[in-house]
């Protein structure tokens, strides 16, 4: 149960990275869905259902090393100029083991004893994906450590320093897990106590790696969420605008921090093109002050309807903007306030009293 719990975590860490940078490396999210993969293929309820526990070590093993690739990527991705990461040594190693499972697999049923600890395709099998995992490892920790040395305090800080624990308890466990006849030699171990073993330090790796992945993607999920909630509160404003001047409609792209950018420019691009549909006798339609938002929200209701009419005042002077850190909020406001405030279904009515009257 802690295995599956361990790669659901670091699957939905994965799937997050995916959401967040969409359009950026994505190399965080090819070793979180990776080891989650691994995780849940070598726990040993899975096992017991395959029937067979050297094919799913093999594959386990396999994305493993592809987990321990991503990490180089992104190592190598933060480096200026970006060195490219070549794929030929993971296949290489793939191959390899491979080879030295085919060689295994006929001996399963002399798994334990010494001859099949020494045998030369068991040993090619654990040097193969011990020095790649620890050479990627090794490289990894060192530039992380370096990348959270020198940013500022905070989640994102704290995230990086326990990723950096969590790399140097891999490298542990790749040592330990991945030389078994070598330790099974000097500890005297019976082969079915070194497997749980190795599996507790490896969970031990795998907790902090989603306590450090969750701190480095908290921020990240909650721009997600705040950009999803100022789509919603923008959307109202942004339809009536887009109704009214197509053109100013951007390319669609599925990110949500991008669709919430692009909405409010294209709020704001449809808002200046009815600047001048604006009637300056607005003020005296407005009974009572009202804030901001509310008499942006009410100069919008009216635009559209003379605009319907086909009345414009060109050198209507532009109202007070907000700041670009405000807009969001701004624009959400205002969009409530053409929703549902009184003062504009007020102000629209003169409107189209207005509009009939100079018709």
């Amino acid at each position: 149960m802690i295995s599956y719990l361990s790669a659901a975590l670091l699957a939905a860490i994965g799937l997050t990275r995916l959401m967040t940078v969409r359009a950026g490396p994505r190399q965080l999210a090819t070793f979180f869905l990776s080891m989650a993969a691994g995780l849940a293929l070598s726990a040993d309820a899975t096992v017991r259902f395959l029937g067979d526990d050297l094919l799913p070590r093999l594959i386990t093993n396999a994305l493993q090393l592809l987990a321990m690739r991503a990490l180089v990527q992104l190592v190598r991705g933060a480096r200026s100029p970006e060195k490219p990461t070549p794929f030929w040594p993971i296949l290489l190693c793939w191959a390899l083991m491979v080879l030295c499972y085919l060689d295994i697999a006929p001996h399963r049923l002399e798994v334990g004893t010494p001859a099949f600890q020494w045998r030369w395709s068991v040993v090619a099998y654990q040097a193969v994906l011990t020095t790649y995992g620890v050479a990627c490892l090794v490289m990894f920790t060192r530039t992380l450590a370096r990348s959270a040395a020198v940013r500022p305090q905070g989640t994102f800080r704290t995230g990086l320093r326990i990723l950096v624990c969590a790399a140097v308890a891999t490298i542990v466990w790749v040592l330990f897990s991945g030389l078994p006849s070598l330790w099974l030699e000097i500890t005297d171990l019976a082969d079915l106590d070194f497997l749980p073993r190795a599996r507790l330090v490896g969970l031990c790796a795998m907790v902090l790696w989603v306590v450090g992945g969750l701190f480095t993607t908290w921020d990240g999920a909650l721009r997600l969420v705040r950009a999803w909630r100022g789509i919603r509160a923008v959307t109202p404003l942004w339809k009536e605008l887009v109704a009214a001047h197509p053109q100013i409609a951007l390319p669609v792209r599925h990110d949500l921090e991008f669709t919430l950018y692009r909405r409010m420019i294209e709020i704001r691009d449809g808002l200046l093109a009815l600047r001048a549909h604006v009637p300056p006798q607005l003020g005296d339609w407005l009974r009572t002050p009202v804030d901001g938002p509310t008499r942006a929200a009410a100069e919008l209701a009216a635009a559209l309807v003379m605009r319907e009419a086909g009345r414009s005042w060109p050198n209507h002077p532009a109202g007070p903007q907000p700041s670009v850190r405000d807009e969001s909020a701004w624009l959400s406001a205002m969009s409530s306030a053409f929703t549902n405030s009184r003062v504009v279904r007020e102000v629209r009515e003169r409107a189209l009293a207005e509009a009939g009257h100079l018709s």
